[in-house]
């Protein structure tokens, strides 16, 4: 699948907004001192790799230098390389993009500066991107895949194999459609194929280039729970009967740098959804962002630290002035103008959100931004891409300390009004609590299993951090302290999962988690990349 890399502008945009996120985060941990806030060693590092590397890609030199990269990959790179030297507008972008991220120069190391420069280079090569072919025929790129068919062989769909069942069921490629799309989705620009299955049926994967992520694996941990738990959804009355059920794209590794994720066309992320409406109004999306750090950096100026009540206004400010309540609302309504419609979309976006505020909540996951968030127009149904188990790197515990349990922002509120927070989705809530706790289920060995793993990948990443520091080599996990690890991550999901469970009285836990999600005082704490006000 070389031929469905990247071009290089892709390339260098895709890492470019990776190291702007990296940036937010680094901003919202030392906002404390927003002007004084410096580059860290591995953001400088990434950003001198980028620079070195711009155009030919960071993992087009690691690949190269791994042995057992194919010599077709090798090829492709070096003619990339090759083309972009001769290309006289890149050299030019080049010679720019070096002189703009020169770190010799005094104010290059604040974090502020390099947020801003990364934002300005990220507009000028979306700019370049919007002018690149949209689509293509697989017949010029490949002409083995485009003459594939059943005669040739029995291969099933990507992803067949990640649920159990009858071999009768399994769908095999029948052939695949003649033209690819080029679609801007989980942060890339990924290549959609269109598989038509032996069913008749037409499957759309999107070819995505995850090299970026490091950790890509653990999102698949989460993912393979979340199918094996939406099979005890359907085995409980409760849950069986309000359609609870958790929508799971089947993700498939390529290689190392390339995975298969089933898509859906009619899908868009909740980013999306604010950036057009920020457009239509002539407002940059990251207003609000660059609003919040300028007021806490001209209070700090005046010698004082922004108080709670000064975040609380800055979240008032932004919702007042920049980011209406009813976007999302009025979004939805532009969408579906039959009144059934809405009405339908409406319940069930409840229902998933339930699901996805659920997992986020018991099962300790990372928190929800709005680009990992993807709306099923077609159909209601939520995904979310790239949910990990939230683990604290210097503990290796799971992370329990977030001012919000889960997103239930002011749009999703209007959206969903107050009623259907109240009614449905605390419900499912409590009926997804209420099936999990089954002690038929065993959804406890279940953790074990998936966050065994997750707990070895955590503590050696853990060791081999603490090797870079120290000249001995980093030693082999202890059984004993996996286990211990384990067990104290499985109990912390389960006294939450049986938290929900209870009522006392008639008020449930879940309600206290509502009011806390809901709650302005909490939502002002919240990083602004994670978008509160929308």
């Amino acid at each position: 699948l070389v031929w469905c890399r990247e071009s290089c502008y892709e390339e260098v945009l895709r890492q470019l907004r990776q190291g702007l996120a990296k940036c937010y985060f680094i901003a919202f941990e030392n906002r404390g001192a927003v002007t004084d806030a410096t580059i860290t060693p591995h953001m400088l590092h990434f950003v001198k790799k980028l620079v070195s590397t711009f155009g030919i890609g960071i993992e087009s030199i690691a690949s190269s230098e791994n042995s057992s990269v194919s010599s077709s990959a090798s090829e492709s790179i070096a003619r990339r390389a090759e083309v972009t030297k001769q290309d006289p507008v890149f050299q030019k972008m080049k010679v720019q993009f070096t002189a703009d991220f020169d770190f010799s120069v005094p104010g290059a190391m604040k974090l502020q500066n390099l947020i801003h420069k990364l934002k300005k280079w990220i507009k000028i090569l979306e700019a370049k991107t919007k002018l690149l072919p949209k689509s293509f025929l697989i017949e010029e790129k490949c002409r083995f895949i485009s003459t594939f068919n059943l005669q040739i062989a029995e291969i099933e769909i990507p992803g067949e194999f990640l649920l159990p069942k009858h071999s009768h069921y399994y769908v095999r490629i029948s052939r695949f459609m003649p033209r690819v799309e080029i679609v801007q989705k989980h942060n890339t620009a990924a290549r959609r194929l269109f598989i038509r299955g032996h069913n008749g049926k037409i499957y759309p994967y999107l070819v995505v280039n995850d090299a970026g992520l490091g950790d890509a694996r653990r999102e698949e941990r989460v993912l393979q729970l979340l199918r094996m738990l939406n099979h005890y959804l359907g085995k409980q009355k409760e849950t069986s009967r309000r359609f609870l059920h958790m929508t799971v794209p089947r993700v498939v590794a390529v290689s190392p740098q390339m995975r298969l994720v089933e898509d859906n066309p009619a899908s868009i992320s909740l980013l999306d959804i604010y950036k057009s409406a920020c457009s239509s109004h002539n407002i940059e999306h990251d207003a609000p962002v660059t609003k919040y750090y300028d007021k806490l950096a001209s209070i700090q100026a005046r010698g004082m630290q922004a108080s709670h009540q000064i975040l609380k206004e800055i979240l008032k400010d932004v919702q007042t002035t920049t980011i209406d309540r009813n976007l999302l609302r009025d979004w939805a309504l532009k969408t579906y103008t039959s009144p059934t419609d809405f009405w339908t979309f409406r319940k069930m976006v409840t229902l998933q959100l339930s699901l996805a505020c659920f997992c986020e909540y018991v099962l300790h996951l990372t928190r929800l931004n709005p680009d990992m968030l993807y709306i099923h127009q077609d159909s209601g149904l939520l995904n979310i891409s790239y949910f990990k188990f939230d683990v604290e790197d210097s503990k290796g515990e799971l992370d329990a300390n977030r001012p919000v349990p889960f997103r239930l922002t002011p749009n999703i509120q209007e959206l969903l009004t107050e009623t259907g927070i109240s009614g449905p989705l605390t419900a499912s809530m409590i009926a997804t609590a209420r099936c999990f706790v089954h002690p038929n289920f065993k959804v406890t060995t279940i953790l074990r299993a998936i966050l065994r793993d997750e707990m070895i990948f955590a503590h050696k990443k853990k060791q081999e951090e603490d090797h870079d520091n120290l000249t001995s080599p980093p030693a082999d996990v202890a059984g004993e302290l996996i286990i211990t690890m384990v067990t104290h991550a499985v109990n912390s999901i389960t006294q939450r999962l049986y938290s929900l469970t209870n009522f006392d009285g008639t008020e449930s836990k879940v309600n206290t988690l509502v009011v806390a999600a809901k709650s302005p005082d909490n939502l002002c704490r919240m990083d602004p990349a994670w978008h509160p006000w929308l």
